[in-house]
C-alpha cells in the first residue's frame, strides 16, 4: 500500500508542475472605453423611500416658516390632495395638520387622512403613515385623558369652594 500512496503523491505533484505559467504582458494595453453600466429604473421601494425623505424635509421646512406661509402651504397641500389623492399627498396634508403651534392644528383630521394609508405592511410611505397614525391616535388618547382629569380636578375644586362657602372646613389635602 505504501508504494501506491507514494505513486499517488508523485502524480499529484507532477500535475501541479505541468500547469503553464501565467502569461507576462510585455507592454501595457491602452484602457478600453467602456460604456457606463445602464442605470436601472428606480424600484418602487426606492421611490417610496425617496418620497418619505421628501415628506420629512417638507415638514422641517414648513415648521421653520412663519404662520402666514404655513397657512399658504396648508392651502397648497389641500389643493394638491384634492387634485391627486395619492398616498404621499395624503400624508403631506396630514403632516401639516399635526404640526404643533399652528392655528390649523387638527389631529382628528390628520388621523382621518392617515387611516386609509396606514398599514404596517407595504411600502415606505404606508409604513411612515402607519407610524404617524399611531403617534397621532396616541396623542389624541392622552389629550382626552388629560381633559378628563382636568374636569375631575375642576369638579373637586368646585366642591371644595362650596364647602368653604358653607363655613365648613375642607378635608385635609394629601
Amino acid at each position: 500500500m505504501r508504494p501506491a500512496a507514494l505513486l499517488a503523491v508523485a502524480a499529484l505533484a507532477a500535475c501541479a508542475k505541468l500547469q503553464a505559467p501565467a502569461p507576462v504582458q510585455t507592454r501595457p494595453e491602452p484602457p478600453q472605453a467602456t460604456a457606463p453600466p445602464p442605470v436601472a429604473a428606480p424600484t418602487v421601494e426606492v421611490d417610496e423611500a425617496r418620497q418619505v425623505g421628501e415628506l420629512l424635509g417638507y415638514y422641517q421646512r414648513v415648521a421653520q416658516v412663519g404662520p402666514e406661509d404655513q397657512k399658504r402651504e396648508l392651502a397648497t397641500a389641500t389643493q394638491g390632495f384634492n387634485r391627486e389623492r395619492s398616498n404621499a399627498s395624503r400624508v403631506r396634508l396630514a403632516l401639516l395638520y399635526v404640526m404643533p403651534g399652528t392655528s390649523f392644528q387638527d389631529e382628528a383630521r390628520a388621523a382621518q387622512l392617515l387611516e386609509p394609508v396606514a398599514s404596517p405592511g407595504g411600502g415606505a410611505v404606508r409604513q411612515f403613515a402607519s407610524l404617524l397614525h399611531a403617534q397621532v391616535t396616541e396623542r389624541m388618547k392622552t389629550q382626552k385623558r388629560a381633559d378628563q382629569l382636568k374636569e375631575q380636578v375642576d369638579a373637586l375644586r368646585a366642591i371644595e369652594k362650596q364647602l368653604i362657602d358653607r363655613g365648613q372646613q375642607p378635608p385635609p389635602r394629601k
